[in-house]
């Protein structure tokens, strides 16, 4: 089954259900806990509360919530994703679980983003976000003024961004049906140059890790994050529309089967019906309902540990040195001691000296290092 994460941006509700969830779940109340002791915030009181005012503290409780769904999903589903899609925010969300920085780094970066954007707000006159319940084409030979469109959600929901006054006289103008979103700028347009410049300058000294282990689909360019580029792309995406509609079709002719919707209330659920398979994940019965569909997934998935995993990636691998010696003393030598290891529960140490020796192996066998660094990372995300 090729699986696909969906991560929300900033808006997304927290039912009470869903926090007790995390709140019952040792791991996802260590990862809120490490953001309170980090940040010096009560995160767990903002689930609670009305922050479409705080850009900063909206963004922050939505990427701690969003990375509690992904360790729900880790620990009681575990099928390895082979495509992370993140909407606006999210998109931060999909690139710590791809393996870009880690989560205190994440929460830094998060910080970062939503405290500019905040401060871009707040030197504007009143701006913000509508959504109408239509089609991008029947609105962009429309567009007026000062109205833009900031995300292509779906078949039937574009978002428009702007003046508040000048958003709502457009949907009224054109009789199109909307609502205003519980946010408190007009994100995704030029509005927020100046936060993406700030964010741009700030970023300098931030390290990125450019072998993912799985696909993130940009936000604003519609296939592979350009990773060689993480500093343009993380702030040019908060002036550029985000184009989630084209960014689910892409995902789907890339052969995507299932949208697996970490959003905590299953806003992709609906937003997306009709264009592609998405399960809700925000509730127990929700979850129960996901394992029992993926059953046999599961089940087959649980067969194989870091072992054999690396036996496979081994075999599979074409080898292209003459060197015999080589890989005589090397590339069977060393898949005979992974071998050996079958059956053998693997400690972290475990895994890191199994990696550390199918990387000799495959560099070996002359595999492209690119090929390697994928082969690697995408294990040590399926062990880890």
């Amino acid at each position: 089954m090729n699986i696909a994460l969906l991560l929300a941006g900033q808006g997304t509700k927290f039912s009470e259900q869903v926090v007790n969830l995390w709140l019952a779940n040792n791991e996802t109340l260590s990862l809120i806990e490490k953001a309170e002791a980090q940040l010096g915030e009560p995160i767990r009181e903002w689930f609670a509360q009305d922050l479409s005012k705080d850009t900063r503290k909206a963004q922050l409780a939505t990427y701690v919530g969003s990375m509690c769904m992904y360790r729900l999903y880790r620990d009681q589903v575990g099928l390895y994703p082979s495509v992370v899609l993140g909407h606006s925010l999210g998109e931060l969300t999909a690139l710590t679980i791809a393996g870009a920085f880690d989560y205190e780094a994440g929460l830094t970066l998060v910080e970062l983003r939503g405290s500019a954007m905040k401060g871009a707000i707040e030197r504007q006159e009143q701006t913000g976000m509508m959504a109408l319940f239509v089609a991008s084409e029947m609105i962009e030979e429309l567009l007026e003024g000062n109205v833009r469109i900031a995300n292509y959600n779906s078949n039937k929901q574009t978002v428009i961004s702007g003046p508040i006054d000048e958003i709502q006289l457009f949907a009224k103008k054109h009789k199109f049906e909307s609502v205003v979103l519980n946010v408190s700028g007009a994100f995704h347009t030029p509005y927020m140059q100046q936060a993406a410049d700030e964010v741009y300058e700030k970023l300098e000294g931030f390290t990125f890790n450019s072998d993912l282990s799985m696909t993130v689909v940009s936000n604003k360019n519609v296939g592979p994050y350009h990773t060689e580029n993480f500093k343009e792309e993380i702030a040019n995406q908060i002036v550029q529309p985000v184009k989630w509609k084209q960014s689910i079709d892409y995902a789907i002719n890339q052969g995507i089967q299932l949208f697996v919707d970490l959003s905590p209330n299953g806003m992709f659920v609906n937003m997306l019906a009709g264009q592609a398979v998405v399960r809700p994940f925000h509730t127990e019965e929700h979850i129960k309902a996901l394992l029992t569909d993926l059953k046999d997934d599961i089940e087959v998935n649980g067969h194989y540990n870091l072992y054999s995993r690396a036996l496979g990636i081994i075999v599979s691998t074409k080898n292209n040195s003459d060197d015999a010696d080589a890989y005589e003393n090397i590339v069977v030598s060393g898949y005979n001691q992974i071998k050996s290891q079958i059956g053998h529960v693997p400690t972290a140490d475990d895994v890191k000296k199994t990696l550390s020796l199918l990387k000799l192996i495959l560099q070996t066998k002359e595999v492209p290092e690119e090929q390697i660094n994928s082969y690697c990372s995408k294990l040590a995300w399926k062990v880890g």
